[in-house]
This record gives C-alpha cells, structure tokens and sequence, in this order.
C-alpha cells in the first residue's frame, strides 16, 4: 500500500488570510466572538502558542490571548476550500478520504506507470492542490496513513512534498515528539517520567511491556510508533443531505422575490450535486417566520436526478403547497381553494418569511442511475468526457481486461440480517456475519411503495451508523416480513 496525505494546516486561518492580508500581523481566532458560547474551530500559531487549541471555549481562549481577532466561522467558504483540494486528489486516485477539515488521504498504488517516481508524484500533487486553492499545502507519501501524515504535516517542502521511501518508516518517525500519537495526557506524563519523549525511545520499549502497563490500546500505539499502521484508505462516503439556507434581514411578505430565492436555491443544490457526482433522491421545504417554522414539505425526485431546472421546478411545486396549506378565507365565502395571486390570505403565518432551507435528501452517488455512455446525453455533454477520460485511466492502470470484467459485475445483491428494534420499530442493534452490531445513530429514514411488474415492493430504509463507525443501509421487506442489509457502496 502507498498513501499519499494532503494536509493544509490551519485551514481556516488561510481562508482568512486570503481574504484580509492585514490579518496576518496579529493572532487570529476563528469560531465565533469571545461572549459567544461557541467553541474554537482554528487558531493561527501565535494564538497556539499562547495555549489556545481547537475545540476550546471561546471566552478561554481570549483568557489565554487577549490580543487576538475573534472571527465567526464561515463554514461554506472553508468547505470549498476542502472540497477542491478533495477534486485535485481525484484526479491522481479514485480511493480518496476525508480524514478531516483539510487532512486528505489518497491510495496512490501503482500510479509509477502514469507520473513516474514518488517524489516526481508528490511535487505534482503539491503545485497542483496549492494552484486549485492559493493555500499552502503540504504532501507526504509513505507506505502508510500515520507516517504520509507526519511527512506532510513536519518535513514536507513547498512546491515538492516529501516521500518516506518503504523499509524506512521507523527511522523516519524516531525524532518525531510523543505528542504527535492519539495518546492521552496521563499515559504522555507517565512516559515523560520514564525519559521518554520520543517515538525512538517509546519503540525502545517491548511491546508487552508497554500493554501491560498502559492497557491494550497502548499496543496500537507502540505499531504506529515505529511505522506500523494497518487502516487502509476509505473511500469517502456521500453526504446524508446538502442544503442551502438563506436568511433575510427585512422578512418577505411577498409571493414573486420568495419564489425567486427559493428556485435560485434549488439551482445552486443542482449544481452541486452535479460538481460533486451526486444525485437527489428527495428534496425538503423549510420556512420560518419569526422563530417559528411553517411546515416542513418534501418531495420525491423521480427518477432520482441533478438537473437544476427539474430541481427548481419541484421546489416551486413545494412552495405552492406551503402557500395553499390553509384554505383561503374570502369575503364571497364561496369555499373555493386558493390560488398563489392570494396566498398572504391563505398563509399560516403574518409576518413574512424571515429564513428559508432548501435540502436534498437522501443523496447517492450519480453512477447508480447510469451505466453506459448513451445515458449521458449529446456528444457536447462534458460528462460523456469525463467518462471516457476514466476509462482510459483505470485502462492504463490496470490494463483492458480488467475494465471488461468489471463491466460484467453488477452490485450485490442484498442479504439477510437480524435486526433488533425499538417499540416504534427503529433499528437498535443487527446480527450481520455472525457478528452483533450496536447502531450507533440512525441518520436517515424513508419508505418505498410501489409496485413493480405487477409485484408490490413495501420496505423501509435505514441509513444508519454503526458502533465500529461504519454508514449501512438496511430496509425492512414488509411483504416478506424480513430484515436485508445493502451491500453495494452508498
């Protein structure tokens, strides 16, 4: 195995810094203003060598730095800076994932073929992801996710990387401090008793020795010490849900500019999930009226779909039905139903919209819906390309008769499980190879009625977590009164 680790330190505060080059004179912290009861989401080095740290009460830290700038976290701006360096890791390998805000890894196995040695790999990883976002970044390649993450965070170069060749990861890592190990504070302060400080000196130290003193997972860490770190690269997983929310100083009393906002929204949410290769299987209506929510209606996306016309279109659909939920009081009394020319007399609320959400649920990757170039459109469709300029990737990396294969292999089917519930039946545990699994959350929820051919389909979906952090899907057969767990990738 070979990973490569993207990493832009400090992510945020760059974001900024590109905004405001005046920020960078004096300590920055984002997440909110020091009486807000927020926590901090970054801090530049100066506000971290004043002790402030992420996940810090925000009236702590300006204790700790009072000469600090506290800014509010702008959430969308950094996520784009996260998802374009996501984009230019896509381009070099198809198992990319987020280890964090700005922490990326990619399985780079086998790309000698295509960009020639590591380092030559490592440097065009780093112009490329720095050009796509004005960020500094940094990119370590080793045989390993723990030891790419520490070349790219500590030794990595500007504009080249740094690769770790194999054989060598133990050496690499035997100057690094015992800080940079997913160890709590009281096994550090044991060890800094002991004179040990560094990762050489902790891999010193037996194996059994270190889990009988500190426990089991002592034994975890001892392998990441001297270069041993198992945990492959996991694909990123699609979003539950994408959403965009808008809120209005003055509120909106007025038929015409909401219905303007809410299409607009609809459009943005296409064009995403057409940038990210996603579709929408659902789309949610929220509105608010001075911090009371009216209603909340959704709709199905059928067939499931990107298109940011289909998408505005069916979000006018689901205002019209917000604004034609309460019949129409009139002078004549004639009991007709309203239409949306005298939908502020037939509204639920009085004092205009103050905030309005627009969300997509749940979302699944594009390729589940198309197989074959002719699903894609015209010839002038960009995607048809981008298609074909896949193809010929994984045909140069893993040759023609791999492609072929894979073509023939469609998705597994689903498989049985015992699955226990609650008294409202929501999953809460399920028995999947002999093992038993506690749900940790349940993200997601949704039926499916129709009829196929003929033969009625009744299931009830379960997007959910697992206690070991794993996303499953499991539906509920009513028919056949039985329980099955999805097996493809969603």
């Amino acid at each position: 195995m070979k990973v490569a680790c993207i990493l832009a330190r400090h992510l945020a505060i760059q974001v900024e810094w590109q905004d405001d080059a005046s920020l960078v004179e004096r300590p920055l912290i984002v997440g909110g203003r020091p009486w807000d009861s927020g926590a901090v989401l970054d801090c530049c080095p100066k506000a971290s060598a004043a002790g402030v740290e992420a996940g810090m009460r925000l009236a702590q830290a300006e204790a700790l730095c009072p000469a600090a700038q506290f800014f509010p976290g702008r959430e969308q701006a950094y996520q784009s800076a996260h998802d374009a360096l996501v984009t230019v890791a896509s381009r070099f390998a198809p198992i990319v994932e987020t280890g964090s805000l700005g922490l990326i890894y990619a399985e780079v196995s086998g790309l000698e073929r295509v960009f020639g040695p590591d380092a030559k790999l490592a440097q065009r990883l780093t112009g490329e992801a720095e050009g796509a976002t004005g960020l500094t970044v940094g990119v370590g390649l080793a045989a390993n996710k723990f030891t790419a993450r520490q070349a790219a965070a500590y030794v990595a170069q500007p504009r080249k990387g740094y690769v770790v060749p194999p054989g060598e990861e133990r050496a690499f890592l035997s100057r690094f401090p015992l800080s940079v190990l997913p160890a709590d504070l009281e096994m550090r302060r044991r060890l800094d008793k002991l004179g040990v400080t560094t990762l050489g000196e902790f891999v010193e130290l037996s194996r059994p020795a270190v889990v009988s003193q500190f426990g089991p997972h002592a034994g975890c860490l001892h392998d990441l010490a001297r270069g041993a770190d198992s945990q492959p690269v996991h694909q990123d997983a699609p979003p539950l849900s994408i959403e965009r929310r808008r809120i209005f100083d003055d509120p909106l009393v007025d038929w015409p500019p909401l219905m303007v906002h809410v299409r607009q929204m609809a459009a943005e949410l296409g064009e995403e999930l057409t940038r990210r290769g996603y579709q929408a299987e659902g789309l949610r209506l929220e509105l608010e009226s001075e911090g009371e929510e009216i209603g909340a209606p959704g709709a199905p996306v059928k067939p499931p779909s990107a298109n940011p016309d289909k998408l505005a279109r069916l979000a006018g659909r689901l205002l019209e039905k917000v604004a034609l939920a309460e019949p129409a009081v009139t002078p004549l009394g004639t009991g007709d139903p309203p239409s949306p020319s005298d939908w502020r007399n037939s509204r639920p609320w009085d004092r205009g919209v103050v905030a309005v959400a627009l969300t997509t649920y749940p979302v699944r990757p594009s390729h589940l819906g198309a197989t074959q170039l002719t699903l894609f459109g015209s010839e002038q469709d960009g995607r048809r390309e981008k298609l074909r300029e896949t193809l010929r990737g994984l045909r140069t990396r893993f040759g023609e008769l791999a492609v072929v294969a894979a073509s023939l292999v469609s998705p597994p089917p689903p498989c049985p499980v015992q699955v226990t519930t609650d008294l409202e039946g929501v999953p809460q545990a399920l028995v999947w190879r002999d093992r038993l699994r506690d749900v940790a959350a349940v993200y997601e929820s949704w039926q499916d009625r129709r009829s196929w051919w003929g033969r009625p389909v009744e299931r009830d979906y379960y997007r959910l977590e697992t206690g070991e952090g794993q996303v499953r899907v499991i539906f509920r057969d009513r028919e056949a009164d039985r329980w099955l767990l999805e097996r493809r990738r969603i």
